[in-house]
């Protein structure tokens, strides 16, 4: 700004000399006037030469002036691009390092025999939304497995010529009846060919006579394949990508009941997947904008007896009402179910308690906790999480998989945090 002024300046003093230097020539033809009409002539001439002189050269300095004012404006480009640029070079390098953290543990000695099969569904893309969990696990000394021998909550073991590829659910005989509903992708990965990928869906379930609790491919890649193309130092990566679809009998025992017993204190039915829950409309209504547009506005489901929410498991919304009601089901199983459901719900209450719980007791990882935050706009928990970022390794445990996974809103503040730590 100070070169633009002094560029003014510069310019009126110009002016100003132009006005006196025509003074001057005035000045001189009138002295010439009274000389020699030859010598006059020659003496102007003289005259208008210096004049015209001068003025190149300050016509040289202004250029000179506004050639150094251009270079700046071009410096202080290429710096704004080697900043732009130093940014895109952390984000790659915080998504390459994000990457290589695997984890690598030892194959163990516990054996399992399974000859579980199931139908392979191709080309099946498993929803992020809802009760999703992904599984990932870096196999080490492959080439010493024996038959049938290990067993993991995902695990591989070796079937003559093929890998078998399992998961495996924990749930036993003794907690009753239970089920769990998912959409299943295995992936084996490669950096020298394609993923091989299968997709299914299955349940996992005790009806009470039978345990089915493990399923996968028993031939999953034959292990010519797996040797050639999957093995990196004898190292196997492993992901299992898991969409929790429905659930029954799996959480803890109900603390309140919402079934026919309820009936009389009552005026609605809803229902969920095929379980119904008798509850009261005003007391929904008065906690969540959802059932007071649903109970008392101007819809068609308004005056019905029974309805049918759709989108949510039963056991999530059994705990959510226990929370609205005053029970305090709130523990690391059940969040995120209650919050989901409290979410779609709208209902401040119930987000408030999960909220407090989160801050104040989960357990649950640093990069949970964000996913959840950013999620559910559970500013106060995101705000935490921020402070508990203080350094590069931090900012690489909260990352997603894939740096297109993660949330826009959170971005900006992680990259802050990155340029700050570089």
């Amino acid at each position: 700004m100070s070169d633009e002024n002094d560029n003014v300046a510069s310019l009126n003093e110009d002016k100003n000399d132009l006005m006196q230097e025509d003074q001057k020539v005035e000045q001189i033809n009138t002295e010439n006037n009274e000389k020699n009409p030859i010598d006059a002539l020659n003496f102007s001439v003289q005259s208008m030469h210096k004049i015209c002189q001068e003025l190149l050269e300050k016509q040289k300095n202004l250029e000179k002036t506004n050639i150094e004012i251009i270079e700046k404006l071009h410096s202080t480009e290429s710096e704004i691009q080697k900043l732009s640029s130093g940014q895109d070079q952390i984000l790659q390098e915080i998504q390459l390092k994000s990457n290589k953290i695997d984890e690598e543990t030892d194959v163990s000695s516990q054996s399992i025999t399974s000859d579980s099969s199931e139908t392979t569904i191709h080309n099946e893309k498993i929803p992020m939304t809802g009760k999703y969990f992904m599984l990932k696990h870096v196999f080490k000394n492959v080439s010493t497995m024996k038959e049938n021998e290990y067993q993991w909550r995902m695990y591989v073991t070796r079937n003559n010529e093929n890998l078998s590829f399992y998961l495996f659910c924990s749930q036993s005989l003794e907690r009753g009846k239970w089920s769990i509903e998912t959409n299943r992708k295995h992936i084996i990965i490669s950096n020298r060919a394609k993923n091989c990928v299968k997709t299914a869906n299955r349940t996992f379930c005790n009806d009470g006579i039978e345990l089915n609790s493990s399923w996968g491919w028993a031939e999953f890649i034959e292990w010519k394949a797996l040797d050639e193309d999957f093995l990196m130092d004898d190292k196997l990566t492993a992901e299992i990508h898991v969409k929790i679809k429905n659930t029954t009998g799996i959480y803890k025992d109900n603390l309140r009941v919402f079934d026919e017993t309820m009936e009389e204190f009552s005026d609605v039915v809803l229902v969920v997947n095929e379980e119904k829950f008798y509850v009261s409309k005003l007391f929904l209504a008065a906690h969540s904008s959802f059932f007071k547009a649903l109970f008392l506005g101007y819809f068609n489901d308004s005056k019905k007896s029974e309805i049918k929410l759709t989108g949510i498991d039963a056991d999530d919304f059994q705990n959510y009402l226990e929370v609205l009601y005053g029970e305090y089901s709130i523990d690391e199983f059940t969040v995120e179910g209650i919050l989901l459901v409290a979410d779609m719900y709208d209902t401040p209450l119930v987000i408030r308690k999960c909220d407090e719980f989160l801050l104040e007791k989960s357990k649950k990882s640093l990069k949970k906790k964000l996913q959840m935050a950013t999620k559910y706009h559970l500013e106060a928990l995101k705000k935490q999480c921020l402070s508990k970022i203080k350094s590069i390794a931090d900012i690489k445990s909260v990352l997603p998989g894939s740096i297109q996974d993660l949330d826009p809103s959170i971005m900006g503040e992680l990259f802050e945090k990155a340029i700050s730590l570089h």
